[in-house]
């Protein structure tokens, strides 16, 4: 019978493969399950636990289906989730997120009395001595192998390493801010955390946070609703070292681009440093203040290049070592001269990892295959969607045309389709809210916001709405693979 541990890992495998990245590490990073016990033959109870109460909040309300349809295919039984904040011995002040005031009081302790219904999974144990260092890394949202060790360099990242080494050695004086670019996946991420990570090496207690450009935007707009704005500008400006992923992101969102460029002003001038990533630079990023655009110009801008196949091999052997995976080079190599995508490295590596510890399968040319191609079905082809095959495939799916999809009426069915397409466009196509606002007869950026974040409520417990999510997948999926 699987421990709690293993059913976990080989649903995270699946999980890294099906989310993007930046959801997979900000949100189940320090997700794990402490209990699962049978009620029934065919039903379990699964308890899963996070670092903060905002932490369980999002993995409850928005991740909710995918965690439970992995669960289920792992376990072979219907999962009921729940959620509750792990038991930590850290004070108030190191909580994960960073702008939640009320955090701290939501805060609730776990009971690991044994319950009377037989266990289906172990219990791991926890330590009772947490690391300093690992704590201040937990709090400031930093991934735990994104470091300059797990690093692999080459021609197309060596100056951006460069940079990065030294602003971790010297920061708020080398290169301030310190602005990388490039497309998804060639390391921008994993170079602003490692500095991060070094940073807290040499001293826990320097106040520092890593966030999303979105993260940023919704918890700005959540302070102006709720008042507490003066609370939140308080907390923002009072940090040492700022690391914002994809400011891309607040392009064009005026109250978010005016409380960023006061941030940027507390924190830099004072010998704080910021370190920002962007899928493209300053300048083309549209519409960004120009106030904003000259302080990016101001330090460092690199541009990080594609991924070659040597470095894609270095780091599939760098993150198989990491995780105790006995990688031949030979197998690597073969990944690597398949799989561009860094991101996708990781899920093959992860379900790989899965296959071989868990299941015991000897690493061979077969088992990559296989992990190859199940990994390829998994996930959505970004590289190879047009947008507008998705608007057209979504119009089929609800048995309307394109126009009355993109047109302004507010019948109910037309409006959960619309909201389909916006769904799919900005959370597996990656397309920013204002550009999908253009695509619906330029349709405001807020109002595309509010139709990505109604339909992740949807997809918790509406099953009309995810056969429908699948089923327009399912389309594109096999109409790639007719064409390829």
């Amino acid at each position: 019978m699987m421990t709690s541990k293993d059913l976990w890992e080989r649903a995270r495998a699946d999980l890294q493969v099906s989310l993007s990245t930046g959801n997979f590490n900000m949100w189940f990073k320090n997700a794990s399950i402490v209990e699962a016990r049978e009620v029934g033959e065919d039903r379990a109870i699964v308890v899963m636990t996070s670092a903060s109460a905002y932490h369980v909040t999002m993995l409850e309300n928005r991740f909710y289906a995918q965690i439970k349809e992995a669960l289920d295919r792992v376990s072979k039984r219907k999962c009921e989730l729940q959620f509750r904040v792990a038991e930590q011995r850290i004070d108030k002040a190191a909580q994960p997120n960073i702008f939640s005031d009320e955090e701290s009081q939501q805060r609730k302790k776990i009971s690991h009395d044994k319950l009377p219904q037989p266990e289906l999974f172990s219990q791991q144990p926890h330590s009772n001595q947490p690391d300093p260092v690992k704590l201040a890394c937990t709090k400031a949202g930093l991934r735990e192998d994104y470091t300059f060790e797990t690093f692999a360099v080459s021609t197309s990242n060596e100056m951006a390493h460069a940079a990065a080494v030294a602003v971790s050695q010297n920061p708020g004086h080398a290169y301030n801010p310190l602005f990388l670019y490039g497309g998804v996946g060639v390391g921008k991420t994993h170079l602003m955390q490692a500095v991060g990570h070094n940073i807290i090496k040499k001293d826990p207690n320097t106040s520092i946070a890593y966030i999303t450009g979105e993260q940023f935007t919704n918890e700005i707009v959540a302070a102006i609703q709720q008042k507490r704005t003066i609370q939140l500008k308080n907390r923002l400006r009072n940090y040492r070292v700022l690391l914002v992923d994809d400011i891309q992101f607040i392009a064009g969102k005026e109250s978010v681009q005016e409380e960023f460029f006061h941030t940027f002003n507390a924190i830099a001038p004072s010998g704080g440093q910021i370190i920002l990533t962007s899928d493209r630079p300053p300048q083309e990023i549209h519409p960004l203040e120009d106030r904003l655009k000259s302080r990016f110009e101001a330090g460092l801008i690199i541009d990080i290049q594609e991924p070659t196949f040597e470095l894609r091999t270095a780091i599939l052997l760098i993150k198989a070592k990491k995780v105790g995976l006995d990688l031949p080079m030979d197998l690597a190599q073969r990944i690597a001269s398949v799989v561009e995508s860094t991101r996708k490295l990781e899920g093959v590596l992860a379900k790989l990892h899965s296959e071989h510890s868990l299941f015991h399968k000897p690493l061979t040319t077969d088992l990559v295959e296989e992990v190859i191609g199940k990994t390829q079905q998994a996930e959505f082809p970004k590289q190879l969607i047009n947008p507008q095959d998705v608007i057209r495939v979504v119009a089929l799916q609800f048995h309307i045309t394109t126009k009355n999809l993109k047109g302004p009426s507010r019948v109910k069915h037309l409006v959960e389709a619309r909201h389909l397409a916006m769904f799919l466009l900005h959370s597996d196509l990656g397309i920013t809210l204002e550009e999908i606002g253009m695509m619906f007869d330029g349709r405001d950026h807020t109002s595309v916001l509010h139709a990505v974040e109604k339909m992740r409520t949807l997809l918790l417990d509406d099953e009309e709405v995810r056969n429908n999510l699948n089923a327009v997948k399912s389309t594109l999926s096999f109409s790639r693979n007719t064409e390829n």
